[in-house]
This record gives C-alpha cells, sequence and structure tokens, in this order.
C-alpha cells in the first residue's frame, strides 16, 4: 500500500517508516528540513528502498498548502497523523500565555486538518482509505503537569476522529487512533533519574519502545475495514477505556 506518515524522520514516525517498508508498503514520510533531520533522511534513504521524503515546516503555512497538492498524486491508501510541532510539557495552566495555545493550535492541528482532507478526497474517490492518528495516554484520565496544550491538542484531533467515522465509513474509509504511553523518545526526553524512577513503577518495570508502538500502528494498517473507529491505548493496562 502506498502510506504517508508525518514525521518521518525520528523517533515513533522512524520507526513505524522503517517497519512498513519491511513489510514491502511504499512510504511517503514528511521531516523537518533542519541539518539534523536531513542528514538521518540521506541515511534512510540510502537503506530503504520503497520511501520518498518531503521537507514540510508544519510552522509555514505556505509550505503545508503546496504538500498538500502533491498528496493527490501519491495516490494513497494510509494516511498516519504522527507529527507534533513542540515540547509536550511546558508549564502550569494559569502560567501559559493565551496565545501560546492559538500558535500550537495553528501549528499542529490546522495543518494535520489540511493534510487530512487532501488524503480524504483521494481516499472518497478509491472508496478506499485507512487514516491512523497517533493521540497520547495524556488524554485519559489526569494528563501529567504540564500537558495543558499538549493534551489539548490531542484530544481535539482524537475527536476529529470520531467525525470522521461518521462522515466517511461509508466510503470504506476507516479513522483509529492510537493512545501510547510515555516513550522516551527526543520529543519527550526526561531526566535519566526520573526514568529510572518510572521504569520501577510500571508493571512491566520497562518503558514502552517506539518499536512496540510501530507494531501496533502496523496492526491497523494491515486490518479489515471493519477495525474502525477504535481508541486503543498502549500502556501495559495502566489505563483501561
Amino acid at each position: 500500500m502506498n502510506i504517508l506518515i508525518t514525521g518521518g524522520s525520528s523517533g515513533l514516525g522512524k520507526a513505524v517508516t522503517e517497519l512498513l517498508v519491511a513489510n514491502g508498503h511504499f512510504v511517503h514520510f514528511t521531516y523537518l528540513p533542519t541539518p539534523e533531520y536531513c542528514q538521518v533522511v540521506e541515511e534512510m534513504k540510502a537503506t530503504l528502498k520503497n520511501v520518498a521524503a518531503y521537507p514540510l515546516n508544519f510552522c509555514v503555512r505556505e509550505e503545508v498548502d503546496a504538500f498538500c497538492t502533491k498528496i493527490e498524486s501519491m495516490d494513497l491508501d494510509v494516511l498516519i497523523n504522527s507529527a507534533y510541532v513542540g515540547a509536550p510539557q511546558t508549564t502550569y495552566f494559569h502560567k501559559i500565555p493565551v496565545g501560546d495555545f492559538q500558535v500550537a493550535f495553528e501549528r499542529n492541528l490546522l495543518p494535520t486538518i489540511a493534510i487530512t482532507q487532501a488524503a480524504l478526497n483521494v481516499f472518497k474517490e478509491k472508496k478506499f482509505g485507512k487514516i491512523i492518528n497517533v493521540i497520547s495516554e495524556a488524554v485519559l484520565g489526569l494528563p501529567p503537569m504540564g500537558y495543558a496544550i499538549y493534551a489539548a491538542n490531542k484530544a481535539y484531533l482524537m475527536e476529529l476522529s470520531n467525525v470522521w467515522n461518521k462522515e466517511y465509513t461509508r466510503y470504506n474509509i476507516t479513522s483509529n487512533c492510537i493512545l501510547p504511553a510515555y516513550m522516551q523518545t527526543s520529543f519527550a526526553e526526561v531526566d535519566p533519574r526520573i526514568k529510572v524512577q518510572m521504569e520501577q513503577n510500571h508493571p512491566l518495570h520497562k518503558l514502552l519502545t517506539v518499536q512496540e508502538v510501530a507494531e501496533v500502528v502496523k496492526f491497523l494498517v494491515d486490518a479489515s475495514q471493519q477495525v474502525n473507529g477504535i481508541k486503543l491505548p498502549i500502556n501495559a493496562g495502566q489505563i483501561v477505556i
């Protein structure tokens, strides 16, 4: 299948890209064109056969609009909304400038909405498509301190997934969400001492890895269209819904 994943050059996105390519899929992925990520992408292109990489800054609306025009030519079967701009943790809610909520929405939700709309136009024409949204365990129960913006944006995306279920199932299009627990990546690093404490308190005594979450994404890519509208926590049963 032809798959598009946003943010495919690091962390979970990179693990998903590598796993799906290894299983015979063609993966288009976006990346932030910094020197660090450009080098990573060149290494990925040298080792992975079925990939196409697209530099894209979610913070630049013109770049997002230009990228959306390219989606029709990708003949997509699957869209994986994974990219997130900014850190997940900031500070207490009452200390966050109101404008920061708007900026985070504009940098994350609006690009994701635009890209999903472009993909849906392709899916509707094909009468087939899958949308997989990377949410977060932070939307379950009480989010960690400082996660106000991140949890709110992820909850907004999860509610959009419900809308897509309602409006597009009749076109044979699915929309599912995964809600992974904390994974230590460059996106959400914690102090090593805190990491040790988190591992000790974990029921399995080990934190979730990006490879484990990538396997769940692969399951949803390969699943029947009957698998639709699910919100799947990946957290060793610490929070269930």
